[in-house]
């Protein structure tokens, strides 16, 4: 999940749905929590939900969120408490993505934070996939973004290794900021640093401070 950077606020709101386009310019047309790319319909979610006294006009209980995400979600959550969350933790820290398991708790992390992790993937279920103990609706296509994220990175690692020139990098990145899914191009470029923060510097919104080196740090103020 990537870590982003929202900035102060930029206006105030009389309508929660008018912070869309300032929030899109703040951190990129992608749901903040499965990463799918959403040019289209993307929703304006509140972190704590209205229901259980979350800010309704608050800039900082706004995220992104594709349809998905937030209907999985939904009013769930009491509160922040118990959940890595991507404007406020270094979210990258917290999960191992995989084309088998595609995402999972990082399992460096203590058990308390991965069970924590865990109650993130199920807040907004993040690992429904086809022959999982949870699986998707016939609506629900998060995975099959996924699916074509792995496999676009799969093949632009392998033209990468043959062609590592500047034109090749900007090609890559184009690419990947399309297709979404941030943290999956990270984890197949791992062992490519300029990639990795070509990456953290062009996709719109990411949380510069949660990396060094294109390698993730606990950000400051967060629970990770």
């Amino acid at each position: 999940m990537r870590p982003v950077d929202k900035g102060i606020a930029p206006k105030q709101y009389t309508n929660y749905q008018q912070s869309r386009s300032d929030l899109a310019k703040r951190i990129g047309w992608y749901c903040s929590y499965c990463e799918m790319p959403v040019k289209n319909m993307i929703e304006v979610e509140h972190v704590v939900p209205i229901k259980n006294g979350g800010k309704k006009l608050d800039w900082n209980n706004f995220l992104l969120s594709c349809r998905y995400c937030n209907s999985v979600k939904l009013d769930k959550n009491i509160s922040r408490k118990g959940y890595f969350l991507p404007d406020t933790d270094n979210t990258f820290l917290v999960f191992s993505y995989s084309q088998a398991k595609i995402i999972e708790p990082n399992n460096q992390l203590t058990s308390a934070k991965m069970a924590i992790a865990q109650n993130t993937i199920d807040l907004m279920g993040l690992d429904r996939y086809p022959g999982a103990i949870n699986e998707p609706t016939d609506k629900d296509t998060r995975w099959r973004s996924k699916d074509e994220a792995w496999g676009k990175a799969q093949r632009a690692l392998e033209r990468w290794k043959k062609l590592p020139n500047p034109l090749m990098l900007e090609q890559i990145v184009d690419t990947a900021k399309g297709t979404g899914h941030f943290s999956i191009w990270m984890e197949v470029f791992k062992d490519e640093i300029v990639v990795k923060q070509a990456f953290i510097k062009e996709f719109t919104g990411t949380a510069k401070d949660c990396f060094v080196n294109g390698n993730p740090i606990s950000r400051r103020g967060g629970n990770l």
